[in-house]
């Protein structure tokens, strides 16, 4: 009787043993919840922009002092580059010096490996003198250059910047397609409505003003001075190919843009009796040109620095040039 006792106990117990539990399930939330990502680390940091822009401004003042201007060319770049030169030898390297207020930086996300930028926008002070600069830095290496000075336009208000959770600026490529005018075609047609006016098939891209409508205006009452006395004055804008263009988005979806034009005037005698003739030398050019005779033509150019807001690729309004910043740079006559 133990034995047919024991027989049962036995299969009982086997049978325990092999039964599998059914497999576990994952929960809904876990299948379906993903960690959000952390952002990359940036290239540049806030705090590292707020001390390379203390640290610029600061020694921008002590160069200036020492009439150092292979310094102050060893610190600029773009089209920072040709107004410094030409700022240093206008003055005999007695450049104006500035003081400056609290700065507010615009610092842009950006990934390792690209080139680390930021702006700043600070009170520049000269006298009595007080001007909204807006300027950007790029890092070369270890050092940091300034490669745009530009100034708020009076009444010019800066738009609210579009920033991450941590406070970094959204930047902009230069062929974002979405605002109304990417940042890459943007100089070319600032350059085309400076010449062609309202009646360019552009004016109605950008909005009119003393830097677009008053760059016309003085084209056309130039050509009308200098034609009486037998020159023909032609003045071209350009947009500054070789240097960066950089863009921001603004909180509202459009961009903020940072951009050089060039302008290139010449004089040229239109009637025999105007060969030799002479003409005054521009205050700002006499640094660069000695001679007031025409023989074959004039030659100056400018460099020009530019802030624009963009509206986002859905408003119908036009683009906006905010600030302005320029000086001749260049001055030649051929004989």
């Amino acid at each position: 009787m133990r034995r047919a006792l024991a027989f049962p106990l036995v299969m009982t117990l086997l049978a325990a043993c092999t039964t599998q539990a059914p497999a576990p399930k994952p929960s809904p939330v876990a299948a379906t919840t993903k960690p959000s990502p952390t952002p990359a680390p940036p290239a540049l940091t806030i705090d590292e922009a707020a001390k390379a822009a203390d640290v610029f401004l600061g020694a921008d003042d002590v160069i200036r002092s020492m009439g150092d201007g292979r310094m102050a060319l060893d610190r600029a770049r773009d089209g920072q580059d040709p107004l410094v030169l030409a700022e240093y030898r206008s003055s005999e390297n007695r450049p104006i010096r500035y003081s400056w207020g609290p700065r507010t930086l615009i610092v842009p996300r950006l990934q390792k490996g690209v080139t680390p930028w930021f702006a700043a926008v600070a009170e520049r002070r000269h006298g009595k003198v007080k001007q909204t600069a807006v300027m950007t830095f790029m890092k070369e290496g270890e050092s940091w250059q300034r490669g745009l000075t530009t100034l708020l336009n009076s009444g010019a208000v800066l738009p609210q910047i579009a920033e991450d959770a941590e406070g970094y600026a959204v930047s902009l490529d230069a062929r974002d397609q979405s605002i109304a005018i990417s940042p890459n075609l943007l100089g070319p047609l600032h350059a085309t409505v400076a010449e062609e006016g309202p009646d360019g098939f552009t004016s109605d891209l950008i909005e009119e003003g003393p830097l677009t409508k008053g760059f016309f205006d003085d084209i056309a009452t130039q050509k009308e001075i200098y034609k009486t006395e037998g020159y023909e004055y032609i003045s071209i804008f350009a947009a500054a190919a070789s240097y960066p263009v950089l863009a921001v988005r603004t909180a509202d979806g459009g961009g903020l843009l940072f951009y050089t034009l060039t302008r290139t005037s010449q004089w040229i005698p239109a009637l025999p009796n105007a060969v030799g003739g002479h003409l005054p030398i521009p205050a700002d050019a006499k640094w660069d040109l000695t001679t007031t005779e025409i023989l074959k033509d004039r030659r100056i150019q400018e460099t020009q620095q530019f802030l624009a807001l963009v509206p986002p690729r859905t408003s119908k309004a036009r683009a906006e040039i905010i600030a302005y910043d320029g000086r001749i740079t260049q001055a030649s006559a051929t004989e």
